[in-house]
């Protein structure tokens, strides 16, 4: 099948690895494969459940995967990691290909979409990827994911103070970083929560703002992480 109705799954992959971006993330053939398979899967499930309004390769290239691993650099490589309301799974697939060695559970409340990114790992066949339904606030609540996780990815999802006061606190284990995706307005202002960054719950504090770039886009983009203490 063609990718985007155009090209195909290897030039798909060829495509990524030309931009320079992946060639500093280090970014192997096998990986941009991996990349490209995960983006057909979602194109051809796109029409029946509005995965991603973006189809164009390239926009998808920048918009959805560099957008997902450039900041990979920032974070933990390995160890137990959750991406929160993964939808469409950016950046948690992707992570997970940069990064074989995380074992990555995919969060979504919509059972639609948990049947895609089921679909989507089986196609994949890599170890250690979990598609998961539920909600973040009965995760939190199982004992068996206390103190367990290396990293919380969230970039999807509208975010608010419950999910450091609460999912952060709860579920991280010692030195672990809860890491939000943001697009900061041109102002200095942010388009996520407007409390103040620096108030975090005991045992968890934040940890700092880190920039990336994307080609062609000009707005300021940050990773920003807390870091749970211990």
């Amino acid at each position: 099948m063609d990718l985007a109705g155009s090209i195909s799954e290897d030039e798909f992959a060829d495509l990524i690895l030309s931009y320079p971006e992946a060639a500093l993330i280090g970014l192997t053939e096998n990986q941009a494969g991996l990349l490209s398979r995960h983006v057909r899967i979602m194109l051809e499930w796109n029409s029946r459940f509005n995965l991603t309004r973006i189809t164009a390769p390239e926009e998808i290239i920048i918009k959805h995967l560099l957008d997902s691993i450039v900041p990979a650099k920032y974070l933990p490589s390995s160890g137990h990691a959750l991406d929160v309301g993964a939808g469409a799974g950016f950046p948690g697939i992707p992570l997970k290909i940069v990064h074989p060695e995380l074992q990555m559970v995919l969060l979504e409340s919509s059972r639609k979409k948990v049947s895609f990114l089921t679909a989507a790992a089986a196609s994949l066949g890599m170890e250690g990827i979990r598609p998961l339904h539920g909600s973040w606030q009965d995760f939190r609540q199982d004992k068996e994911n206390s103190g367990k996780f290396q990293l919380i990815v969230m970039r999807a999802l509208k975010p608010e103070p419950e999910h450091i006061s609460r999912l952060a606190s709860s579920v991280l284990a010692p030195g672990g970083f809860f890491a939000r995706w943001e697009v900061l307005d041109p102002d200095g202002g942010d388009k996520g929560m407007k409390e103040n960054k620096h108030k975090a719950p005991t045992g968890v504090e934040f940890y700092g703002d880190f920039d990336y770039s994307l080609p062609g886009v000009t707005r300021r983009r940050v990773v920003r992480l807390w870091k749970k203490s211990g």
